[in-house]
């Protein structure tokens, strides 16, 4: 098998099961007449249609620049076309982006490269283009169109999340911008987080229906105006109150945190008997063996004893065995039966821990269990750029030394107002959310904080209870008449 890197483009109709219902010889040659517009871009910018299966395209581009140019390219010539049609009847392609590793087969490419892309597809707006991270670093300042951070996304069927942007064409990012003036009388400036600004593809719906494609140029509708002419139904979620958590996450091996090393005090000794075993816990003064001596005449055997209670860390003793008091110990205890975690930090992190933060250990095969921060090594090493933490661990099971382990060290907890990060934008002046009162939306600039799973707090900007829109903010207008319709949390973050 043939593997190679390129970047891939997947495209399919938007609605093509309705469209297909409604007219199906109609819908069928219009696709016929779009493929054909596709292959020929594809070509155009030096790409390759590799499969086709109904209504869904393929194409690899030798090039991440190559593949944008054309998707654009073919999203604004469908956009043309689709201007003449009721809104209903358009057909529209979404398209994902990617660059990945993949498998030549018979012409065809198959792998993680292709899966990618074709998840980035789903998550597109009709008429758009949803691309990863790879291929956002790739055309960065060399294709002449602005970005929407989306974030992180959990595609289906991918086991890791896939940082993702969408393409954000000009009269949308025009209208983003109008609300400048607005936000500067709302609030002063500040210092903002990046948190990304979801769609949701049932509002964008509503909105074609009320008008042409956003990032279409039309003369009826001048800048600043209002796409939308009624009121659409939007989801709407009020601020409420939640406890985030700023954690470090780290990785290191459990280690005792004082050990006693056990040897005979006199020499010429060898061992008879062995009265412990590793891990066995024992008291101050118990046996761990007897002693004999190798040569001479018989005497009373000699004792070996635990000098501290604790927890018998490591026996190298075997009966037969010679022992010294200046050799290789024969036991090790570990005192108190306290162990912990030794962990490196990297050095963006290390100034942010510090010693009595609590934490959670997690041995490897074993429970969590509760910890706190004992030390934190006063700088970092050069070579490694990572400083080093140790991490006092709670009983929990038996730890062995040496065994791998990850902690979470938790920085700094605070409870306080929240909302779903799909609910912020961003705009020239900070990130904003739009406020709902009396049926009409206004921006208002919040001050983004900490964030846990699909919410965010809120330090400054909006009071607990207020309303705002959870979602589709970037196909709302400043003062736009809404229907609001109340969500859930676990809905809005959806």
């Amino acid at each position: 098998m043939k593997r190679t890197i390129a970047a891939i483009l997947a495209a399919d109709v938007a609605g093509y099961s309705r469209l297909i219902a409604q007219d199906e010889e109609d819908t069928l040659r219009r696709l016929a007449d779009h493929t054909a517009l596709y292959r020929g871009q594809v070509s155009e910018f030096g790409g390759r249609v590799f499969n086709t299966a109904g209504d869904a395209i393929l194409a690899e581009f030798p090039s991440a620049v190559e593949a944008l140019r054309a998707a654009i390219a073919i999203q604004r010539e469908l956009g043309r076309r689709n201007d003449a049609l009721p809104p209903e009847r358009r057909l529209a392609f979404r398209m994902g982006l990617t660059i990945g590793d993949v498998v030549a087969v018979e012409g065809d490419l198959l792998g993680d490269g292709v899966n990618v892309a074709a998840r980035l597809e789903g998550i597109a707006e009709p008429g758009g283009i949803c691309l990863s991270a790879s291929v956002h670093e790739a055309v960065s300042n060399k294709v002449p169109v602005q970005f929407r951070d989306i974030g992180p996304q959990r595609l289906k069927n991918i086991p890791r999340p896939v940082h993702a942007y969408r393409v954000v064409w000009p009269q949308e990012a025009a209208a983003a911008g109008s609300v400048r003036d607005r936000l500067r009388r709302s609030a002063p400036a500040r210092r903002w987080l990046l948190v990304p600004a979801l769609a949701v593809p049932a509002a964008l719906a509503l909105a074609l229906r009320a008008g042409p494609l956003p990032w279409r140029d039309d003369p009826a509708d001048p800048p600043g105006d209002p796409v939308v002419t009624e009121a659409l139904p939007v989801s709407v979620i009020a601020a409420r109150h939640l406890c985030f958590k700023d954690e470090v996450r780290l990785g290191g091996v459990v280690v005792p945190r004082r050990e006693i090393e056990v040897r005979p005090e006199g020499e010429g000794l060898r061992v008879l008997t062995v009265a412990v075993e590793p891990l066995a816990r024992v008291a101050a003064g118990q046996v761990l063996a007897t002693l004999g001596r190798l040569h001479g005449p018989e005497q009373p055997p000699v004792t070996l004893r635990a000098p501290a209670s604790g927890v018998v860390g490591r026996v190298s003793a075997t009966p037969g065995a010679p022992v010294t008091a200046a050799g290789p110990a024969p036991f090790q205890i570990v005192a108190q039966g306290e162990f912990e975690l030794a962990a490196e930090v990297p050095l963006s992190d290390l100034g942010r821990i510090a010693a009595g933060q609590p934490a959670t250990v997690t041995p490897l095969g074993l429970p969590e269990s509760r910890g706190r921060v004992r030390t934190v090594s006063a700088s970092a090493e050069g070579a490694s750029q990572s400083g080093r933490v140790r991490i006092q661990m709670a009983e929990a099971g038996e730890p062995r030394q040496g065994t791998f382990a990850r902690a979470v060290v938790t920085v700094e907890e605070r409870c306080g107002t929240a909302i779903p990060a799909s609910a912020v934008m961003i705009g020239e002046e900070g990130r904003f959310v739009y406020r709902v009162e009396d049926g009409r939306i206004e921006p208002r600039l919040v001050t983004i904080g900490l964030s846990a799973g699909g919410d965010v707090e809120v330090r400054g900007g909006l009071e607990r209870n207020d309303v705002v829109v959870a979602r589709a903010g970037a196909f709302l207008r400043e003062g736009a008449a809404i229907r609001p319709i109340r969500v859930e949390a676990a809905r809005a973050a959806d």
